[in-house]
């Protein structure tokens, strides 16, 4: 399986927020659902194969967190709202119910679990469609991280995945009927990526084709010229190069001392290794 995960921008910091930062991951109630899907999603990456894309941290609107992970594949497109929240739970219909620890009584839950997942496969759906990408229906699946979820479904407006229900999520998924063609796959992933990213959008420039190659034979550029310089001919020797200029007499005199002295160095080199 494919992942695509942008690169997110970092924000500057004042000295407040950054103490809150590591307060969050040192105490527990700092902690959110940003991390609770780690492991999900490492079984989603693992289960799937090739044919499907996992889009992580996507940031599809100018402020607030990422959007939740998207999965597209030859079966469709899907929304995963993963949360970390713990306890007993009733779903029916678009109605989302958490049981009360002190009085063990159902009381709506806030959030509605089933309502927040369809309003991100809404929303997924109006930034697609003002942007004029065309989609399959898209999927919101809502699934629990959190080993320790009890839910009693009546009917639910959502498939609601438990933990141990994840590997039977993703082998319905990898052998659904197909319902988008992998060109399909790739465009809208090429789309959300750039829609998440905009300044990584490159745009067809003039004599490109839809994948970016020359449709023209790229004009060639004559090799540059070497200017030309004129070397004077007529330099006059340095004052010590003047006097070094022996006249023939000289030369035969230097020419004799040389070769005498090459004689006695070899004489004497002679008379060393005969005397060993």
């Amino acid at each position: 399986m494919k992942l695509i995960e942008p690169t997110q921008k970092t924000e500057k910091k004042n000295n407040f927020q950054k103490i809150s930062d590591q307060i969050k991951q040192i105490l527990p109630f700092g902690k959110t659902d940003e991390h609770a899907g780690d492991a999900i999603l490492a079984r989603f990456l693992k289960g799937l194969d090739n044919r499907f894309i996992l889009l992580y941290n996507l940031q599809l609107e100018n402020i607030g967190p990422p959007f939740p992970p998207i999965v597209l594949g030859p079966s469709g497109l899907y929304v995963l709202n993963i949360s970390s929240e713990n306890g007993f739970f009733k779903a029916r219909e678009n109605s989302w119910w958490k049981m009360d620890k002190t009085t063990h009584r159902f009381n709506p839950g806030r959030p509605n679990l089933i309502k927040q997942s369809q309003e991100y496969a809404k929303k997924l759906a109006t930034i697609l469609d003002v942007h004029g990408k065309s989609h399959p229906e898209i999927i919101p699946l809502l699934i629990f991280a959190n080993p320790g979820v009890h839910i009693e479904t009546t009917n639910p407006a959502i498939r609601t995945v438990l933990m141990d229900g994840v590997d039977s999520l993703i082998s319905a998924i990898l052998n659904s009927d197909e319902a988008i063609t992998p060109n399909e796959i790739n465009f809208l992933a090429d789309s959300l990526e750039v829609l998440s990213n905009p300044d990584k959008a490159i745009p067809i420039g003039e004599g490109e084709d839809f994948f970016g190659r020359d449709l023209f034979e790229p004009e060639k550029k004559a090799s540059p010229k070497m200017p030309s310089i004129t070397i004077p001919t007529d330099m006059s020797l340095p004052v010590v190069e003047e006097k070094l200029l022996f006249s023939k007499k000289q030369w035969i005199i230097l020419i004799v001392l040389l070769l005498s002295t090459i004689v006695l160095l070899f004489g004497a080199i002679v008379f060393a290794l005969s005397g060993m």
